[in-house]
């Protein structure tokens, strides 16, 4: 009787739950390769985010000319800027339909972070072990390390640093030297710096994605393995971005700065901007541009308060204990940057005095005796494109309704597209600033188009 019993459960109860999970199962499956109209945005904006990551990295080292894959990463990062921005309408999404890419988007997404975090901590601890500072390699981070040494001496840290090249100047701003000086006061290596800086800067990235994420799973799958990529690359491939430069500092200012205007918060905006300000000058002409969008088009409180942090930030941390006392130094950091460059050029020898055909950038069309034009041309596009947008978005956002929520930060990638592309010296690792800004913005948007609110998705 008994044995009968358990037949009868096992022909007729216990398939229940294999029934039930197989169908779970399937419905996911179906549901990770199956795509709304809603998404088609969001592929859209990862491609081209995809495309840039590889242009600036894999393909750039590949056989494929290289003048193609530098139009490709310009027009890529302009789509990043310019998508984000078209405008949005809503639809309704039925909350059944969402349940199952919220329960697995709430552990892909942290797991995803966990595991690029960790990877970096891993690889990055492992050049600095076998990849030491060397002045000759790299003078960045030498520079930084004297001017650290003699903040804690209490030297004159503006002066010049004559170990080095028998007098080079110092020509960093103060929060892109200043966060190494922990590390250099306790006598460890200063690029752990970079690594808890960056850390901080992929946290931010996190923080983008919310934990009700309806998106379709696959798209964030693909996104991290994107992002995964140009990691390996800097970590395997090229390893000088993490192992020889300051760049992995301002590329968290950045991302931080991205979360700030997305976030809205008028004081994080601030004290992001002042960090991105004081370390490179390659937003300094957006900066107004975006304090008077905020005060004609959102609110002037905010605009006031972000100002106002801008300015406390920039007073305490350069101006007092720096810019009043040379001022002379500052004045002339124009004059020393052309040296640097016009030195980076006449250490190459070309015949034809072009030197950069395979990098990124505009440089390749100038050679030896038109750098001063490029120069002059990357200032003027610098100081009119963010008013001729703002401009633009005057004219026709009542007629076509822009995405607003996304001004600020699409307007501020489209100024690091031509910034970057326009240097005078394109070394690898510039471009990384606005490559990684990108990974930002595709955050941001899927963030928009999918975050879990009311019964509403935006197309």
């Amino acid at each position: 009787m008994f044995y009968s019993w358990c037949q009868f459960i096992g022909r007729n109860v216990l398939w229940l739950p294999n029934l039930l999970v197989s169908s779970l199962l399937t419905e996911s499956i179906y549901m990770l390769f199956t795509f709304k109209r809603y998404d088609i945005k969001v592929i859209i904006l990862l491609l081209f985010t995809i495309a840039e990551t590889l242009c600036c990295t894999y393909i750039l080292r590949s056989s494929i000319d290289a003048e193609v894959v530098a139009i490709i990463y310009f027009l890529s990062g302009l789509g990043i800027g310019l998508l984000p921005l078209l405008p949005q309408k809503l639809h309704a999404m039925l909350q059944d339909e969402a349940k199952i890419p919220i329960t697995i988007n709430r552990w892909l997404i942290p797991i995803g972070f966990i595991l690029i975090g960790g990877f970096f901590v891993w690889q990055a601890i492992s050049i600095i072990s076998t990849l030491p500072i060397d002045v000759v390699s790299a003078d960045m981070l030498p520079q930084i390390q004297v001017m650290c040494q003699r903040l804690i001496d209490g030297e004159k840290i503006y002066a010049p640093i004559m170990e080095i090249w028998n007098g080079k100047q110092p020509p960093y701003m103060p929060l892109m030297w200043l966060p190494f000086t922990f590390a250099q006061w306790a006598g460890i290596d200063i690029r752990f710096t970079t690594i808890v800086f960056f850390l901080l800067g992929l946290y931010c990235t996190y923080k983008l994605l919310p934990k009700s994420y309806a998106g379709n799973p696959l798209i964030v799958f693909v996104s991290f393995i994107s992002l995964f990529m140009l990691l390996n690359f800097l970590l395997l491939k090229d390893k000088i971005t993490f192992g020889l430069t300051e760049e992995g500092i301002v590329i968290a200012y950045y991302l931080f700065l991205a979360l700030a205007l997305i976030s809205k918060k008028p004081i994080l905006i601030g004290i992001a901007i002042a960090c991105c300000l004081m370390s490179r000058f390659s937003l300094f002409f957006w900066v107004p541009m975006y304090l008077i969008y905020v005060f004609v088009y959102e609110s002037r409180k905010q605009a006031y308060t972000v100002t106002a942090v801008i300015a406390i930030i920039i007073l305490l941390v350069f101006l007092l204990p720096f810019g009043f006392r040379q001022p002379e130094y500052f004045l002339n950091i124009p004059a020393d940057y052309h040296v640097g460059v016009d030195n980076a050029w006449r250490y190459n020898d070309d015949e034809n005095g072009k030197y950069y055909q395979n990098f990124l950038g505009y440089a390749r069309y100038f050679d030896i005796s038109q750098i001063k034009l490029l120069h002059d041309l990357q200032i003027i596009v610098a100081a009119i494109l963010p008013f001729l947008m703002l401009g633009i978005y005057r004219l026709i956002n009542k007629r076509i309704q822009l995405n607003t929520a996304f001004f600020g930060i699409c307007t501020l990638k489209i100024v690091l597209v031509f910034f970057y592309n326009m240097v005078e010296v394109p070394y690898f690792y510039l471009f990384f600033v606005s490559t990684f800004f990108s990974y930002a913005v595709l955050f941001a948007y899927m963030r928009q188009r999918y975050a879990v609110n009311g019964s509403s998705v935006v197309d």
